[in-house]
């Protein structure tokens, strides 16, 4: 039995080292999205302005998450490039947005149960 347990410790092991490896090698195979707005508009000039400064905002934080990413495989496959204080995060620009109950959709969403329990 010990046998056993040492041959599934070494093989899990190894595809959780596999896998540390592949999502790093897929961060760095990751192209940079384009964050500057005069470029935007030029790869879309259909899009209004509200629609390419949030393309811009969403391709920064995927640009941001990747390095991250990217940061944090390369520490857990080589703990000793590991800052000290850890990998900073910045937690505001991930932070959940919270928005204004709708009276209407509310409104809406009550006239919908009354249906359904008809």
């Amino acid at each position: 039995m010990n046998k056993k347990v040492k041959a599934l410790k070494k093989a899990m092991n190894k595809a959780l080292h596999d896998s540390h490896s592949r999502l790093l090698d897929n961060a760095l195979n990751q192209r940079v999205e384009v964050t500057d707005v005069a470029k935007l508009r030029e790869m879309y000039p259909d899009f209004t302005d509200l629609q390419i400064t949030r393309m811009a905002r969403l391709n920064h934080k995927i640009n941001v998450a990747n390095d991250f990413l990217i940061e944090e495989q390369s520490a857990w496959l080589d703990p000793s490039s590991r800052p000290a204080g850890g990998i900073p995060y910045d937690s505001e620009l991930f932070a959940e947005r919270t928005f204004d109950v709708d009276s209407e959709e509310t409104l809406i969403k009550s006239q919908q149960v009354d249906i359904d329990d008809k």
